[in-house]
């Protein structure tokens, strides 16, 4: 009796482990305090032996389930929605989905995470189970890989809460133990509440499914339906129009530029401006990042058209001022720094600059009235990446602004 009633109570205890976990990150309380109290409310008392043989076992079976994960990689260029994908094809042995403590209790995952195919006592963090109600939109799987962008691949895939502290399979392959939060573990690294979903997505980011394209009439020049796929499509991003003086004064816009043309060798469609905002006041309506620009294609590199406002000779020269990120199919996020200087220069040519550096490619030069008046040039910037990984697909790009002196502007993208 007193054993069937020990075996309750500790199923009793998982359960409300999860439910607890479940509810937190659902009401948006801290992921440190969500993790922690999932691993204390699902830690048992137990006999030493067996607890460190259960371990092993899960050890053993996290590194069966990585290996199949990379499998699946390799012949669908991305990531299982659920470990039950894995399923007979990469994992035979449906048992390496139950955690031996689970074997030993009856108990399997029923919260939100759970496999909705296959019974699964692992919570695979990669999902696309929305978040939470504060960001129904955007699911765990993007959830992760934006956390991956802060916090590298330590980010866990898969994590096992049965052992009274919980083992986390890394996104590295790497298995690792937490006592309470694994983001507790990389606080010389990043801040826990930078990993949340509110700081992660911010508070006014907007999905890419919820995006909407200007009212009508267009806002900006219609796209030609004939254009290449790999002049990247910015309508839903623009923030500017080049016939508006956007930034300052009167009869100061890029109109001469708008169109479909060749630019230091690369086709570009340039049909409006994604301004972002820079340490002068006079930017502070701009945003200082844009996410989730749709890329979706593989590529060996990508061309930015591109330029910066309000230069300060002080603080930007060879002084990064914003970036862009690639996120990878994959889940991986590979930073493209803008530094000024090196790859872009503001918009307007100035007398007193320094000459510019070998690698800095002048894609566009013009004038419009306000620049003759001053009797300056007015110039773009051509930054070629080449990716490191061609063969794996872009599926979304984002631009930042760091804040911290020009304030960077992007007129077009174009994959090769």
């Amino acid at each position: 009796m007193k054993d069937s009633a020990h075996t309750l109570a500790g199923k009793m205890k998982s359960r409300a482990a999860r439910l607890v976990f479940v509810a937190a990150i659902l009401g948006g309380l801290p992921i440190s305090l969500t993790t922690t109290v999932w691993s204390q409310l699902n830690a048992t008392p137990g006999n030493s032996k067996r607890d460190a043989e259960e371990k092993d076992d899960c050890t053993r079976n996290l590194k069966l389930l990585y290996a199949a994960i990379q499998a699946y990689k390799v012949d669908h260029k991305d990531l299982p929605n659920w470990l039950s994908d894995l399923v007979p094809q990469y994992l035979a042995d449906t048992g390496v989905l139950i955690c031996p403590v689970c074997k030993r209790t009856g108990d399997t995952e029923t919260s939100p995470l759970a496999d909705p195919k296959i019974p699964s006592s692992y919570v695979y963090q990669f999902s696309p189970v929305p978040v939470g109600k504060n960001n129904p939109e955007w699911t765990w799987r993007e959830w992760k890989r934006r956390q991956m962008g802060l916090a590298g691949t330590s980010v866990p895939l898969i994590c096992c809460p049965h052992h009274g502290t919980t083992l986390n399979l890394a996104f590295d392959g790497r298995i690792y133990e937490s006592n309470g939060s694994w983001e507790s573990l990389l606080t010389n690294q990043v801040k826990g509440a930078d990993l949340t979903p509110e700081a992660v997505f911010g508070s006014n980011a907007v999905p890419p499914g919820m995006r909407k394209a200007e009212p009508t009439p267009p806002t900006y020049p219609p796209r030609d339906p004939q254009t290449a796929p790999g002049l990247i499509d910015l309508t839903l991003y623009y923030n500017a129009r080049l016939s508006d003086s956007w930034l300052n004064g009167t009869n100061n816009s890029l109109a001469l530029l708008v169109g479909t043309q060749p630019l230091a060798g690369v086709l570009f469609d340039a049909r409006g401006i994604i301004q972002l905002a820079g340490e002068r006041a006079s930017t502070k309506r701009f945003p200082t990042q844009v996410l989730g620009i749709k890329v979706q294609q593989i590529c060996q590199r990508l061309h930015f058209l591109q330029a910066a406002a309000y230069s300060n000779s002080e603080t930007n020269g060879d002084h990064e001022i914003g970036l862009y990120a690639a996120h990878l199919a994959n889940g991986t996020r590979l930073n493209i720094p803008i530094i000024y200087g090196r790859n872009v220069r503001d918009w307007y040519s100035k007398t007193d600059e320094a000459p510019l550096e070998k690698e800095l490619v002048v894609a566009w030069t013009g004038t419009n009235p306000a620049s003759s008046a001053a009797k300056q040039t007015l110039r773009l910037f051509a930054l070629v990446w080449t990716n490191p990984v061609p063969d794996i697909q872009i599926e979304s790009i984002d631009f930042v602004s760091h804040h911290d002196g020009a304030a960077p502007f992007l007129i077009a993208v174009t994959a090769e």
